[in-house]
């Protein structure tokens, strides 16, 4: 066997037959020698004897106790001996040239992790059309932070691991809820290579719903925020760009957002007062207040507008060139104008509500249950 394909499964009976064919459909166009490990992770419905029914020679499917997607990944791991180990979503798709274009990476023996590109999957709601913008910068700058030797995410969809890894320093973290980045972080803790399959294609179903995808979002940024301070050891000029440049900057431009936010609203609000009371004293006639004269001389750019121009222009070259190197061939016209509107307001939100989550000692999770009884096997392997 050369790579064992992982699918965990939480009541997906109504995707679980679909998702078995398109793993060894999958297999068998890349001429793999794939093993496929289906793991139910305490289904309530039919997973598992669904899944039971495709078992074979190269094909075994578990089951277990309800523990969340790391406990799931774990037990498949224990099982698989093959050099190279992947995972599967229910709500992912992955090209079908995407494991070649994978594999090579690893003719480096440093490299222990190789992610692919992900894009939003049919986006036809606003909140998915503005996700859309959102996945191709991340294209972006995962290529970016790959030659600068910084990936500290390795998206769950079809990252492809070496094995070895797992063996040296331990499992999946189970009480973590972004076991992506914390695995990446490790990863980088002990000196090895991260690197990104541009051209590498990984379709996922994006939320539609602003619940899920608000729950979604806060969970990322509580686990980033966690992970980063119990891997502070990553911080400074041992660990080149990400020490230096990649982390710190990515904890200033969330707070700088953060600020921009609320000073936004600060001097809405107080613009929008001031103006009330103005109007009120000429009884609201505004009309007589606008005038048709314009002359551009006396147009006020200041550091703001010039940045705000800066940013503009820069997010565009970002898209258009994620957007060629993706092979994105629908228009984005409509998306980048929802995501220029609303994804900054929006990001600074998720972020301070994960904050604010996080000071108040609340909890959030995967959306079914999490067990911590289970982590046992990580806790002894696990060594930072």
């Amino acid at each position: 066997m050369d790579i064992t394909i992982i699918i965990p499964a939480f009541n997906e009976s109504k995707k679980i037959a679909r998702d078995i064919k398109a793993a060894c459909d999958f297999a068998l166009e890349n001429n793999f020698d794939a093993e496929i490990i289906i793991v139910d992770d305490g289904s309530t419905d039919n997973t598992y004897n669904i899944a039971k029914t495709f078992e074979s020679r190269t094909l075994t499917v578990l089951t277990k106790k309800n523990g969340g997607k790391a406990s799931a990944m774990n037990l498949a791991l224990a099982r698989c001996t093959t050099p190279f180990v992947g995972a599967l979503d229910a709500d992912s798709f992955v090209s079908k040239d995407a494991l070649k274009k994978i594999i090579g990476f690893f003719n480096n023996p440093k490299v222990m992790a190789v992610t692919p590109s992900m894009k939003v999957y049919k986006a036809k709601t606003f909140l998915q059309k503005i996700q859309k913008i959102e996945y191709l910068i991340g294209i972006f700058l995962r290529k970016i932070f790959s030659m600068l030797g910084s990936i500290h995410v390795t998206p769950g969809p079809f990252t492809i691991y070496r094995r070895e890894f797992f063996t040296k320093y331990g499992g999946y973290d189970e009480d973590n809820i972004t076991e992506d980045i914390e695995i990446a972080l490790r990863i980088q803790s002990h000196d090895y290579i991260i690197e990104n399959s541009v051209n590498a294609l990984v379709h996922t179903v994006s939320p539609k719903k602003w619940n899920i995808l608000c729950k979604q979002r806060v969970r990322w940024y509580m686990g980033f925020t966690q992970n980063i301070l119990n891997y502070r050891n990553l911080f400074g000029k041992k660990h080149g760009n990400l020490g230096i440049f990649i982390l710190p900057a990515s904890f200033v431009s969330i707070i700088l957002i953060i600020t921009t936010f609320f000073y936004t609203i600060y001097k809405i609000t107080d613009s929008t007062t001031r103006s009330i009371i103005n109007w009120n004293s000429i009884d609201f006639d505004i009309w007589s207040l606008i005038s048709l004269d314009f002359n551009p001389f006396y147009m006020n750019i200041g550091t703001i507008t010039a940045i705000g121009t800066l940013s503009l222009i820069t997010g565009i070259a970002m898209i258009y060139t994620a957007k060629t190197l993706s092979e994105e061939k629908t228009s984005l016209k409509t998306p980048y104008i929802l995501f220029l509107i609303l994804y900054w307001p929006l990001y600074a939100f998720w972020w301070t509500l994960s904050w604010i989550y996080m000071l108040r000692g609340k909890k959030i999770g995967w959306g079914h249950k999490s067990s911590r009884k289970n982590s046992k096997h990580f806790k002894m392997s696990h060594t930072r």
